[in-house]
């Protein structure tokens, strides 16, 4: 009876114990298990190697080079460029008779005048074309002459005098073209009049032939 008093009693002595171990056992596998955080791995840095030294040194030197495209260098922008103004003839050579005047000639006589051209630039100049407006003009020139600052030159200007025996009115133009893009256009007029017919001169030859009245 003593003995069973005395397992009796450790038994209480024990048992509480034995039941805070399994309470304290659960708790611990209910509780969320803390992961522990692991220090980041060092890696050992290398030294760049001769090609990638190369590579990076010629990234860097397009990128210098790429320059920033402004809105106004696009092929799309508009530029406006001035224009060159057209040279004016008469600032670079003087004309004479460059408005001739025949008056009146022979219908159907030829006639001829002189155009004087005289260079008034700084630069040598090139008479290169005389061009008249018609069949009835024909110019003597030098074609494609050359003539310095203060030279002149001469281009004459002939003129088949029309219709025979017919008078009247004309007006003619040539195109005179120098340095091979510069135009001046000269004219002459005149009035033609018809020539009277003259009537042949006597024979004296044949009176000699006729007879003498004689004297008996």
């Amino acid at each position: 009876m003593k003995k069973i008093l005395i397992l009796a009693a450790a038994f209480l002595v024990v048992a509480p114990s034995f039941s805070q171990a399994q309470k304290t056992k659960t708790e611990k596998k209910s509780a969320p298990q803390k992961t522990e955080a692991k220090a980041p791995v060092q890696t050992e840095a290398k030294a760049p190697t001769k090609l990638e030294q190369k590579s990076d040194n010629q990234n860097m030197v397009i990128d210098n080079q790429v320059q920033p495209i402004r809105e106004d260098d696009t092929p799309n922008s508009q530029t406006t460029i001035p224009a060159t103004p057209p040279q004016d003839v008469n600032k670079l050579f003087e004309f004479k008779n460059e408005a001739f005047d025949f008056g009146k000639i022979p219908a159907g006589k030829a006639s001829k005048y002189d155009l004087f051209i005289k260079n008034i630039s700084k630069e040598s100049a090139e008479l290169t074309l005389v061009q008249p407006g018609c069949g009835c003009t024909t110019p003597e020139y030098e074609q494609k002459k050359k003539f310095a600052p203060g030279e002149t030159v001469k281009v004459t200007l002939g003129f088949n005098g029309g219709a025979p025996g017919a008078g009247q009115p004309f007006s003619k133009s040539v195109t005179v073209t120098l340095n091979s893009n510069l135009t001046k256009v000269v004219t002459f007029k005149g009035e033609t009049y018809a020539v009277p017919t003259e009537s042949a001169p006597a024979n004296g030859a044949i009176d000699k032939l006729k007879p003498k009245d004689t004297k008996n």
